[in-house]
């Protein structure tokens, strides 16, 4: 009978007792099971490096992202699957991934995939020392993430609505005529200059309700690693940026802009230290990111 660590961040948006008790019942059926609770920042991070130790066959995480980014550090580079069980407010890698949005349909298809042994290994990507699933950023993306991690009462009510607030006010008063702080250099191509750079190593970058947010509309789980960098955000631009992520995808393409496809890595040097993220979370104002592609790191059950 396979071991499975069901990871469980009770804060997270659309987490309850019900339905917990509803998943690990319907788990501890089919599964020797085991159930631990987060209870700080990066704890997953600790729950699965010691079912690594003890030689789990999966980790499900129920939580939002950033539940699923800390579970899936430990992860990287063992045989131990990782299962994602939508319990955030946006849920971008079990969305694209094509994770029932429900948590309990959710775990009868992660159980499905378990137990018929049906893995997808996928590339993931490292910005310094921390892993990422889908994306990362230096600049504008996080700081509304910053932004929103300040509001957690926000965040809670109107998830959405709150990064759309603030990253329009981000945009505004922040970014709007700034001149672009921060050397992009990606190996065999010339140096350049940003205002902010996002890195994906999946579609989309994120969602707002039911639609997809493409920072990198060319990027995918099976492929290098895409950035997409703006080196100006004027005020005519802002209304241009939600146009084109939400339905042209045509920011890859302007003269402000620059477009890397299936990249081995980058560097981003800031001429002081930025708001980073990776995969929703805001891991502080850093004065510099390596970041790299580290193929075939992961297993999902999908």
């Amino acid at each position: 009978m396979e071991q499975v660590l069901l990871i469980v961040n009770a804060r997270a948006g659309s987490v309850s007792n019900r339905t917990r008790e509803v998943i690990a019942k319907a788990l501890a059926a089919d599964f020797k099971l085991e159930v631990a609770d987060t209870t700080h920042r990066n704890h997953a991070i600790e729950l699965g490096r010691d079912a690594v130790d003890r030689g789990f066959d999966a980790v499900l995480a129920f939580g939002g992202d950033g539940t699923v980014n800390e579970a899936a550090q430990a992860l990287v580079g063992s045989d131990v699957a990782l299962g994602v069980l939508p319990g955030g407010s946006t849920n971008v890698l079990a969305r694209s991934t094509g994770v029932p949005r429900d948590p309990v349909e959710a775990t009868a298809f992660v159980a499905a995939h378990l137990r018929s042994g049906a893995r997808r290994r996928i590339n993931v990507g490292r910005l310094n020392d921390r892993y990422f699933l889908f994306s990362a950023g230096m600049g504008l993306d996080a700081e509304v993430v910053k932004r929103v991690e300040a509001d957690p009462e926000g965040k809670r009510r109107s998830a959405e609505w709150t990064f759309m607030r603030n990253a329009v006010g981000a945009g505004f008063s922040k970014f709007r005529g700034a001149a672009p702080g921060i050397t992009v250099e990606v190996p065999g191509e010339p140096s350049t200059r940003a205002l902010f750079a996002i890195c994906c190593n999946a579609r989309p970058f994120t969602y707002f309700k039911r639609w997809p947010v493409d920072a990198c509309p060319g990027a995918a789980l099976d492929k290098g690693l895409d950035l997409l960098t703006l080196d100006r955000v004027r005020t005519s631009t802002i209304p241009r940026i939600a146009w084109s992520v939400f339905v042209t995808r045509s920011h890859p393409r302007w003269k402000k802009s620059r477009y890397w496809h299936d990249i081995d890595g980058a560097s981003l040097t800031p001429d002081a230290p930025t708001p980073v993220q990776v995969d929703g979370d805001y891991i502080g104002d850093l004065a510099g990111a390596a970041i790299a592609l580290v193929p075939a790191a992961l297993d999902l059950l999908v």
